[in-house]
């Protein structure tokens, strides 16, 4: 039983090894974590160690013979693993022993457990699947040994073959039960016998099972006598003899292989193991003929063609220990080409044919040309073509190097014609005897009613692909006033509609519309139509004027276009004249907004009035003092001096009057969706519908889209970013404007009174009782305001001017935008006067950088080169 322990006990650690070696795709295949499993020391590891290894190992489920292999491929030593069953049996030893039920025991064969393809991969070739070069993959079977989904490992779950000849390290299970029960495990020795215990050796090397069997039987017959009859009696102990774990044997694969080396494989590996093991053949070896070599003679000829056409394994034998296989060269290689389903490089034998090339090819494409082949044959001095033909299939033999193409058929028909336009089928039709123009018309279903009866065009190709015209008459020809057309190959029947022979007719409308823009023109359109397809009349259009722009055929040198005006109320109702008039093609109508419509504009008044907030402008004339008079006036604690209008720019992001109404209009509908009663009454769930169809209209921005309005604000972006001398000039949306309100309030209707637009706010602040100082002052700080201080006295409070202030340059700033600066006369300066709320602010100097000593060299140079020219001129002219 301690056998079976560490034999156990050893699966697990050679386990974990090779489950480690294998899943590292990106180490070598002679390492392990980083480390060289050749110098691999068991006795460096600890107890816990190898515990939690076997624990691993035994979950990875690999079987001992796989293990083995497996190891030795990776470089493990005979002394290592021979220390790991010593270390592994004296764990084993010292834990507690676990029961194993009879049916355990009596388990014909250890059982394997199935490999992922990723780890056969990698226990038989130890590396990734290579990507193949652009060479490989045309060679016909090449990656037949680079797939990792394709191993040929071999089968350990199937019954033992009849043949299987038993070798060294190869276990048998003996299970027996009756009279009495015994289960035994023998491994070969490498003197090709098993000894049961107190007896002598069997000789079992080279047998099969079944010769082995009688031999065991007749030996353990010496102690279990109840395995034979006994006279007339029959057995009392019956038995069972099997394969457990099968060996490993050796073999070498040499010649043209991507890794010629030997290999230890398991002994029911067959040659398809052993190559893809080895990496199959290289861009030289032979598919065709690969030979087996055993005990010094040629075993097998194996051929891989069959396999990859039909699946036969031809010479495909099991492997025993010492066979050598062997790759040759190629002997003969050609090249096939073209419209065939597997193009590439194919190995044909002696005996081969064209025919048996195509086999392999997997016949031609649907496109293919098959009456005739080409074939560049090498010379012995240049190149030749031959042509072999259908009947020759058979009988042609390719020879090495040659390149068959084959070519597609011709992009052409024999037996077309085309008919196009209006016609109720277009398209391409089979060429019949006597088909004619009428027939292949009727065949198409007949003309649409937009053809151009008084001509149709055939277009004929002729045998030296010239091209001709062949004009008919399609009235004549269905009324049978001519001869109908007989059609040839390649004829194209081209029936034009009245409708490409014109422009296309529209019509367009713009203005005060829903949806202004191009229409398409229908005969006897009115303009009630026009305006019902673009979605009807806004509110401006009510009582408008319309204008209708038309095209002039027929006018004079200095006439431009024909206008029609008329008018039109908002229930689209037109005088009796008017709704008459019908529109022509390319018409252009203008809806005219009504004079004076406006929408609600609004100021803002805010700060010290007795009733601040918005106001709507009432008049286009309206002034600031009209706005403070409905605001109430002023309080009593308001600085009419401070006041400030703030008004938007040409660059301010105001909303047209389109804009405003279309979020007006959103804003009702989710209003109108967001009331929690589930029950809406008919007019609610129309107006839901009419503003969903307005949810996504785009409306034209006929207020703030001025062509002056943009021209003015194009010219203060140009001066901004090409004057230099106001490069810095900062684009503000909002801008405030110095207004004396004082002055206002006093003279209504003066110059000094402003009108209000749009937007506008009208800021008026409280009493001020400070002034401040800033700029190039000692300390800058807020000053009380003082009626007898001067601009100096303001100065002197914030410690003086410094050194860098630039005293000529100072200003004032009021409270409501103003600007005064220091003014000079002579040597004398005159001082702004300074209000409450005032900002005095004192100007730094320009900083000057001195002149470097080269810059004076240069002065100097070019002075006495002055000089140097002036005393050369006085003395040419003396």
């Amino acid at each position: 039983m301690n056998i079976v322990k560490s034999l156990f006990s050893f699966v697990r650690i050679l386990g974990l090894i090779i489950f480690i070696s294998c899943s590292s795709n990106t180490l070598d295949a002679q390492s392990l974590g980083g480390m060289d499993l050749k110098s691999v020391k068991v006795d460096e590891l600890s107890d816990e160690q190898i515990l939690s290894y076997m624990k691993q190992a035994e979950e990875r489920g690999l079987t001992q013979s796989e293990l083995e292999l497996l190891a030795r491929q990776r470089g493990v030593s005979e002394s290592e693993i021979s220390k790991l069953r010593r270390r592994v049996e004296s764990l084993r030893n010292n834990r507690e022993s676990s029961n194993i039920s009879s049916s355990e025991k009596r388990s014909s064969r250890t059982e394997p457990t199935l490999l992922s393809s990723e780890d056969v991969l990698g226990a038989l070739s130890g590396d990734e699947a290579i990507e193949l070069t652009v060479e490989q993959r045309k060679i016909f079977g090449f990656d037949l040994f680079q797939k990792k989904s394709l191993s040929f490992t071999p089968n350990l779950n199937l019954p033992t073959p009849v043949d299987y000849q038993l070798g060294p390290q190869d276990v048998l299970v003996v299970d027996l039960w009756g009279a009495t029960q015994a289960y035994f495990q023998f491994e070969v020795s490498p003197e090709g016998t098993i000894r049961p215990e107190n007896l002598s050796p069997v000789y079992v090397n080279g047998l099969t099972i079944e010769a082995a069997s009688n031999k065991i039987i007749d030996r353990l017959s010496q102690i279990y006598s109840g395995l034979k009859a006994q006279g007339n009696n029959p057995p009392t102990i019956f038995h069972q003899i099997s394969l457990g774990n099968i060996r490993t044997i050796n073999i070498e694969v040499v010649g043209e292989v991507a890794k010629p080396s030997m290999y230890s494989l398991p002994s029911l590996s067959t040659v398809y193991t052993a190559l893809h093991a080895a990496g199959g053949p290289t861009e030289n070896g032979t598919f065709r003929k690969i030979r087996v070599v055993r005990n010094n003679k040629l075993l097998s000829t194996l051929d891989v063609y069959p396999y990859l056409t039909s699946g036969i394994r031809s010479g495909d034998v099991r492997l025993k220990n010492g066979d050598v296989i062997i790759v040759e060269p190629f002997s003969s290689r050609i090249e096939l080409d073209g419209e065939i389903k597997r193009a590439g490089l194919f190995e044909l034998k002696d005996n081969e044919r064209f025919s048996d090339l195509l086999l392999y090819a997997g016949g031609f494409t649907s496109k293919a040309f098959k009456s005739t082949v080409t074939v560049k044959r090498n010379g012995d001095r240049e190149r030749e073509i031959i042509d072999v033909d259908q009947e020759q299939f058979e009988e042609f033999q390719p020879a090495d190097g040659d390149l068959i193409e084959v070519s597609a058929i011709l992009d052409r028909f024999s037996n077309r014609v085309i008919i196009n336009g209006a016609i109720y089928r277009e398209g391409e039709y089979q060429l019949t005897d006597g088909l004619s123009l009428k027939k292949i018309i009727e065949k198409a279903g007949g003309v649409r009613g937009d053809a151009n009866m008084s001509r149709i065009t055939i277009y004929r190709t002729g045998d030296d692909f010239s091209q001709s015209v062949i004009p008919v008459d399609l009235a004549a020809l269905m009324k049978g006033d001519i001869a109908d057309v007989i059609l040839s190959r390649e004829d194209v029947v081209q029936i034009t509609s009245i409708y490409d022979l014109k422009e296309e007719y529209y019509v367009q409308v713009s203005g005060e519309v829903l949806e202004g823009g191009v229409y398409p023109f229908f005969n006897g359109m009115t303009v009630q139509d026009l305006i019902i397809l673009s979605g009807g009349l806004k509110e401006s259009a009510s009582g408008a004027m319309i204008e209708i722009a038309r095209r002039n055929k027929n006018g004079g040198v200095n006439s431009a276009a024909d206008i029609i005006t008329l008018s039109i109320d908002q229930t689209l109702s037109l005088d009796s004249e008017d709704r008459n008039l019908i529109l022509k093609p390319f018409d252009q109508v203008y809806i005219r907004k009504s004079p004076g419509y406006t929408i609600q504009q609004q100021v803002t008044v805010e700060g010290e009035a007795l009733a601040t907030g918005v106001y709507t402008i009432s008049r286009k004339d309206e002034r600031i003092s009209d706005v403070i008079k409905r605001a109430g006036g002023l309080t009593p604690y308001a600085d009419a001096s401070g006041a400030i209008l703030i008004r938007k720019t040409e660059f301010s992001n105001s909303k047209s009057n389109d804009q405003i109404s279309q979020e007006s209009l959103q804003q009702l509908r989710q209003k109108v969706l967001n009331d929690e009663s589930e029950l809406k009454n008919v007019s609610q769930t129309q107006l839901i519908e009419r503003l969903r169809k307005l949810e996504d209209r785009v409306e034209t921005d006929t207020q703030n889209d001025l062509v002056g309005s943009k021209l003015k604000k194009e010219l203060i972006q140009d001066i901004s970013e090409q004057d230099s001398l106001v490069r810095n000039i900062e684009i503000k949306e909002e801008e405030p404007v110095a207004i004396n309100l004082q002055r206002i309030i006093d003279e209504p209707g003066s110059k000094y009174d402003l009108i209000v637009k749009e937007g506008d706010v009208i800021s008026i602040p409280g009493k001020l009782e400070t002034v401040r100082v800033a700029g190039e002052v000692t300390s800058p700080l807020n000053v009380r305001f003082d009626e007898s201080y001067s601009f100096k006295d303001y100065i002197e409070r914030s410690g003086g001017f410094l050194i860098s202030a630039k005293k000529g340059r100072s200003y004032v700033q009021y409270p409501n935008g103003e600007r005064r600066s220091v003014k000079r006369f002579l040597f004398f300066k005159k001082y702004p006067k300074v209000q409450a709320g005032s900002t005095i602010f004192v100007s730094r100097k320009p900083e000057r950088d001195g002149m470097s000593a080269q810059a004076w060299i240069g002065i100097g140079s070019g002075l006495a080169t002055i000089g140097l020219v002036v005393v050369q001129a006085i003395r040419l002219t003396n």
